[in-house]
């Protein structure tokens, strides 16, 4: 159901007017239609494509108004610590897979 729901917010945010530029992280040829219909009902609105290492996808990339993609070392640079405790002591922390392989 993720792609559904980020279709559906996509959609309703564009006809309540949240955004003028959307970023999509994603690389998932199901999102197209959605965009298609953005770009149709509201010409003013872009939608971006942010393409996940090893993602990246023509269809999507040729529907979007731009995309990019997230390098490895960017995204391995944006993390969180291994782990993160929380106001209450709670520790949160990062699945081991997540430092080599993101």
């Amino acid at each position: 159901m993720t792609d559904v729901n980020i279709a559906s917010r996509m959609l309703v945010d564009a006809f309540l007017d949240k955004f003028d530029t959307a970023f999509l992280i994603s690389g998932d040829t199901d999102l197209i239609p959605p965009i298609r219909e953005i770009k149709s009902h509201f010409p003013e609105k872009r939608i971006i494509v942010a393409f996940p290492p090893r993602r990246h996808n023509v269809s999507l990339q040729k529907i979007a108004h731009a995309s990019f993609i997230i390098g490895r070392k960017k995204l391995l640079d944006s993390q969180l610590p291994d782990k993160v405790t929380k106001p209450n002591g709670y520790v949160l922390r990062r699945p081991p897979e997540w430092i080599q392989n993101p």
